[in-house]
């Protein structure tokens, strides 16, 4: 399949499915005219419809957003959702750390620490936005609207601080005392903010840093030593799908049938339905909102 626009793509895919306008309009909860205008490349649809879009056409974000072509060069919208991706990575850390800072509001080393690792990633993340935004303005790195904001950042410490003083905030009310549960992650950082968000319910931590260690563990683990895996998805050696696969295949039934979640920052509709699809049994998305993966955890722990 190689077509020389997105809206050629497109029309294509709609054939193949059997689908008219209309039917794709439905699908996407947009009007027909809408996609008429991308099938006539007078317009694009919205970047947060390309996961919906590429779902229903059958097809990955990355085919469409191969079709997106200007002058031979590849379009702003793959490179702004290229960057999408690449900052839920230094976001998930900011928020996990922030996570820890709340609950350590009397040990300066540890609040110390954290802010460092927040500035860095904040850092990062400025990076990449400048990045977009030289694309976007024409303008060289010396210009004004290209330069870094450090104001940005200090305004981010200076929030953090502010939660910190006023207090220790109230823990969620979730207490996984006397329950094991394997992590599986392998950036050390992740494991690290897991580990500490998972303190405040009391569970007890693993790790391993790729599918293969994880299902050696699993295999070699009595019977119901573990309670739930959290697995990430994209690792190397074996990833967490195969990972999950492998452990539903196990001859003993009670390390068959434990609770695995997905916890990836991959979080299209085709990434969730092949996770599932792998025998997760529930998916949870990066940046980890404690909270919702909390109520996750404990659904399946109840049962």
């Amino acid at each position: 399949m190689k077509q020389s626009t997105l809206g050629a793509c497109i029309r294509s895919l709609r054939l193949q499915n059997n689908m008219t306008q209309t039917q794709l309009a439905e699908e996407l909860f947009v009007t027909d005219k809408a996609v008429s205008k991308w099938e006539r490349d007078l317009s694009y649809p919205d970047i947060a419809l390309f996961p919906k879009l590429a779902d229903v056409l059958g097809v990955t974000v990355d085919d469409l957003l191969r079709e997106c072509k200007d002058e031979c060069r590849p379009s702003k919208l793959m490179k702004e959702f290229e960057i999408s991706r690449d900052i839920r990575t230094p976001l998930h850390i900011i928020l996990g750390f922030v996570e820890i800072i709340k609950n350590n509001v009397e040990d300066p080393e540890t609040i110390k620490k954290y802010l460092k690792g927040i500035k860095v990633s904040g850092e990062y993340m400025m990076t990449l936005l400048n990045r977009l935004q030289k694309d976007n303005c024409g303008c060289n790195a010396q210009e004004p609207c290209c330069e870094d904001s450090p104001a940005t950042q200090e305004e981010l410490e200076k929030y953090l601080q502010e939660q910190i003083s006023s207090g220790r905030s109230q823990l969620p009310e979730f207490n996984f005392t006397g329950k094991r549960i394997l992590i599986v992650e392998d950036m050390a950082i992740n494991r690290e903010i897991a580990s500490e968000i998972l303190k405040q319910t009391c569970a007890e931590t693993e790790f391993a840093e790729d599918g293969k260690v994880c299902l050696d563990m699993v295999e070699a683990a009595p019977a119901g030593y573990y309670d739930l895996i959290l697995m990430d998805i994209m690792m190397p050696n074996m990833d967490g799908n195969e990972a999950a696969r492998m452990i539903r295949l196990l001859p003993d039934k009670r390390k068959a049938d434990i609770p695995i979640i997905a916890m990836t920052s991959n979080v299209t509709e085709k990434d969730k339905n092949a996770a599932m699809a792998a025998g997760m049994n529930a998916f949870s998305e990066k940046p980890i909102f404690t909270d919702k993966l909390f109520e996750i955890m404990r659904e399946h722990l109840d049962k």
